[in-house]
């Protein structure tokens, strides 16, 4: 009995430390020096019972008095943490960092899946996900669902969701909402306060996406406390998105097509699949085939119509994912035939990311109308579109019917749209496959980088720490020491897409 007291002692003893150095290792409320206030707060959801070894903190960063922003960080033991914090950049622009119940648990399973030792912070960026102000555009989604279960001439589809736009960017404005605060301008600085506010000079920055133009933006003027930076599908500031808008739509084609052709099973079974996806697009815009999937926060199947332009983009949208990839020529081929069945899945993951409520379109076109470069002319536009016949007749409108026509937001400016170029120690990791963010961006912007290192993964698409277990492992050695670059032994057996038969 006598053993059992001195043990309990010991375990109230050791844990009363272990809290203290915990609570003692975070700051107090800040005021900083340009006025941004960064103040701890109760967390507003649980932690889960199996994580209670990592001590969990909310706080709230204040860039202006009508703007704040949901801050959470999760520290590891300090016997097991090895280095500097881990500050998360989420994609989009617009896309919440997912900081409720759910999305918490899911993050904290997420540190423990990619065994990175590293206190993770995360943080929701401004007007996405609980940062308040929160605003979005309803007038989009409702026009989007309502032309889903239609079949409309393209050039049509552009013009209601143009309208559509332009309604949101009317109603925001006049309800004072000052779009002129949601940019990556801001966004890097609120990422510079955040480190400033919670301390230290050793911070990670780790992008994906979107993310990653914030992470260069960052690491160009707010260099100080950035020990290394992981940029995971990188969209570097000097990418024009306008003027690439052919290209993405070919390149996807291309390497799909290429990869097919050059993996022998693939090839064996599918050896004219370009031309089996000429053909169904053909038959969609002839004869469009209607689909009833399930949808995000819908009871009621929705009716989703497939036509050529839709197809295509049901192509580029499923490229994303590498568990989509391997389905495509099987879905593609099997479709011409008249079999839809294995084309359905694609469809519903197409209609799910139009219909995501959790995306802020308005963010996104505020941030993406200020990066943008404003002396694009059409004249440039439609060259460029020649040089992609292919895809031309799907592409051409989008110059005519660009939103930062009217969603004024002032200009980020020519030096924004310089390449970045660092000593900073980056990590560049790419999915061949990707639709959006292709790997020729990642190996350009690691030339800027005295330290830069890139790893393209021949198997998936966007997002490859979430598509490739090797990625979190080159991760976790390019944390250990920046300086060299990761040669885990794993990238070597990375392989291409499972092309299922």
């Amino acid at each position: 009995m006598k053993s059992l007291k001195l043990w309990m002692t010991f375990i109230i003893v050791v844990s009363m430390i272990w809290g203290f150095l915990h609570w003692r290792e975070s700051p107090g409320n800040v005021v900083l020096s340009n006025g941004t206030r960064f103040e701890w707060t109760p967390c507003w959801f649980k932690v889960p019972f199996h994580q209670t070894s990592k001590r969990v903190r909310c706080a709230y960063l204040f860039p202006s008095p009508s703007i704040r922003l949901s801050v959470v960080v999760i520290k590891q033991p300090i016997w097991n943490r090895k280095g500097g914090p881990i500050l998360y950049l989420a994609g989009g622009p617009g896309y919440p960092t997912g900081l409720n119940q759910e999305a918490i648990e899911y993050w904290m399973m997420w540190l423990e899946l990619n065994d990175w030792p590293h206190d993770l912070v995360l943080f929701d960026q401004r007007g996405t996900g609980l940062s308040q102000p929160s605003f979005s555009c309803p007038e989009i989604m409702s026009v989007t669902q309502d032309i889903l279960g239609q079949s409309l001439p393209l050039e049509k589809e552009f013009s209601l969701g143009k309208a559509a736009v332009e309604q949101c960017y009317q109603r925001l404005t006049e309800s004072n909402i000052d779009l002129l605060k949601y940019t990556t301008t801001n966004n890097s600085r609120d990422v510079a306060d955040l480190m400033v506010a919670l301390g230290g000079n050793d911070w990670n920055l780790y992008g994906a996406s979107y993310g990653t133009r914030l992470a260069l933006s960052v690491v160009r003027n707010y260099p100080q406390r950035v020990r290394s930076v992981i940029l995971d599908s990188v969209y570097p500031p000097e990418i024009n998105e306008l003027l690439e808008i052919p290209f993405f739509y070919d390149n996807a084609l291309t390497t799909l097509f290429k990869g097919c052709q050059l993996d022998e099973v693939c090839h064996s079974n599918f050896p004219n699949l370009e031309a089996s996806f000429e053909t169904l697009l053909e038959q969609v815009r002839q004869a469009p085939i209607e689909f009833k999937v399930s949808a995000p926060d819908s009871k009621k199947p929705v009716n989703v119509m497939i036509n050529d332009h839709r197809l295509m983009d049901v192509v580029f949208q499923a490229l994303y994912r590498w568990d989509f990839i391997g389905q495509l020529p099987l879905a593609i081929d099997s479709a011409r035939r008249g079999d839809y069945k294995p084309l359905y899945p694609l469809v519903e993951n197409y209609a799910s990311w139009l219909l995501d409520k959790d995306f802020s379109d308005a963010v996104y076109f505020s941030v993406e109308c200020h990066d943008h470069f404003p002396d694009t002319t059409r004249e440039e536009y439609m060259a460029q579109v020649a040089r992609f016949p292919r895809v031309s007749r799907f592409v051409k409108n989008h110059w005519d019917y660009n939103v930062c026509q009217f969603w004024k937001v002032a200009n980020a400016g020519k030096a924004f749209h310089q390449q970045v170029s660092s000593k900073i120690p980056a990590l560049f990791l790419s999915g061949k496959y990707d639709p959006v963010t292709p790997p020729l961006w990642a190996k350009n912007s690691a030339a800027h980088f005295s330290q830069g290192y890139v790893f393209v993964f021949p198997g998936i698409g966007h997002g490859a720490v979430d598509s490739d277990e090797c990625a979190p492992k080159l991760v976790r050695e390019f944390l250990h020491n920046p300086k060299q670059k990761p040669s885990n032994e794993c990238f070597s057996s990375v392989s291409g897409p499972d092309f299922e038969l």
